[in-house]
């Protein structure tokens, strides 16, 4: 599966600081995990639930070890809002199919660049689906960013079926040829036309159910067309408009554990060099100019933690949402479709 990292708060953080430094940053989880022994995941040769280890392997659960089919990033400035003068904080991309570790562009912006909200995501391409920028995530409709770890079951098969449920506006905003972009122009057709302007986060959670429900349909649907067992779907969602973020850690089968999915309200001093502590848990030799309790409010959403203080993620329970509202609160409830 694929691995995604989000960042929402009052302090801007430095990307170097959460997506190059740490050994456990989201573009080192190519080949190797970080989950401590907090994730649940589904062993197939047992036939049930169990506990992983806190090594890094997770070789029969949902979280595959290769991530090696493109990188994207998605963070938000402000300065399109400020000279377009129309207030408007749309975010700014930039995606690549080079190995992030080997991308010496991406490397000089995130340290020369700070956010208030930034999405990361290194992709696993599933189904041979092709290794191109414009299959990369996060995608971006208006104001707001979506991305996914996960697949949808039968994409191909219920593909048609899709995109007839897809607004005029959605559709011509798809550029590549994955499931999730076409799952996110789902979302947004059910959020309405309107993508520069902030919705309520009860609109985004309930644009979000007509979407999971509209896709479990159409895979039972086809499933029974073509007389097959109906399949597994993983769905874990992340959408932000900058002020508020929304996620989903979702399996369509009670039996199997969605991919891991954490989150840490935290963890944001010990990764900005502005304050004490390190991500690695290491003497970093500098002299820290802020105190921890003045770091501001801030939430973070991720596929596995990124710091070596594991008390401070907390495993997001399977078939639910994680609403991140305005004032930064962390509200965490069933998905009840």
């Amino acid at each position: 599966m694929c691995r995604w990292f989000a960042y929402i708060g009052e302090e801007p953080i430095l990307l170097e600081d959460i997506l190059i430094k740490p050994k456990h940053s989201i573009i080192k989880q190519i080949d190797v995990h970080f989950l401590p022994n907090l994730h649940v995941i589904y062993d197939p040769h047992l036939y049930r639930k169990k506990f992983s280890s806190d090594v890094a392997s997770d070789e029969h659960g949902p979280n595959h070890f290769t991530n090696v089919d493109g990188f994207g990033l998605g963070y938000y400035t402000g300065v399109a809002a400020e000279f377009n003068n129309d207030n408007i904080n749309r975010p700014c991309v930039y995606k690549n199919v080079r190995p992030p570790l080997n991308d010496l562009n991406l490397i000089s912006l995130c340290a020369h660049t700070s956010s208030k909200c930034v999405f990361a995501h290194i992709r696993a391409a599933t189904r041979l689906s092709p290794i191109v920028e414009t299959n990369n995530h996060p995608f971006v409709f208006g104001r707001y960013l979506f991305m996914h770890n996960g697949s949808v079951a039968n994409f191909l098969n219920i593909k048609i079926a899709l995109v007839q449920k897809l607004s005029e506006n959605a559709y011509r905003n798809i550029f590549g040829t994955t499931d999730t972009e076409h799952v996110a122009a789902l979302f947004f057709t059910h959020l309405g036309n309107d993508w520069d302007t902030e919705l309520p986060m009860e609109n985004l959670k309930n644009a979000m159910i007509k979407t999971l429900q509209d896709i479990l349909t159409l895979i039972q649907e086809s499933a029974k067309d073509m007389d097959e067992t109906l399949p597994q779907s993983n769905l874990n969602f992340a959408v932000t408009d900058s002020c508020q973020l929304l996620a989903t850690r979702f399996s369509s089968m009670d039996e199997f554990e969605p991919p891991s999915l954490y989150y840490s309200t935290t963890a944001g001093p010990t990764f900005n060099r502005k304050f004490p502590d390190h991500p690695d848990g290491k003497e970093v030799g500098k002299e820290a100019t802020q105190a921890t309790h003045n770091h501001g409010k801030h939430v973070i959403v991720a596929s596995e933690p990124s710091t070596y203080k594991t008390k401070d993620w907390y495993l997001i329970p399977s078939n639910s949402f994680i609403l991140i509202g305005k004032d930064l609160n962390v509200v965490i409830e069933k998905i009840d479709l």
